[in-house]
């Protein structure tokens, strides 16, 4: 019982902490890292669809704005096979 609290609580960890910063780097490596930190859970935005025109990994997700709607976008196949789902606000 207690190794499967210990587990559970290793994989429902959400969001990472930032990194510490790094002593006697270069500024550029620490710019690239903080970079890559702050856009790790943005999904990138397009305005085409990308169903049948661009190659992803299975699981790839993508926000489509297109005609003033959203759609979720996710690579179902590790090819250029995308589903969508349209998001709405709901009240």
């Amino acid at each position: 019982m207690l190794m499967l609290m210990l587990v559970g609580g290793i994989c429902f960890a959400d969001k990472i902490p930032s990194p510490p910063p790094l002593k006697e780097s270069p500024p550029a490596l620490q710019d690239y890292l903080s970079e890559i930190y702050e856009n790790f859970h943005r999904l990138e935005v397009v305005t085409t669809n990308p169903d049948g025109s661009r190659t992803g990994k299975k699981g790839d997700m993508l926000l489509l704005q297109t005609g003033g709607n959203s759609y979720l976008e996710i690579n179902s196949d590790s090819s250029t096979a995308w589903l969508g789902v349209q998001l709405t606000d709901t009240p």
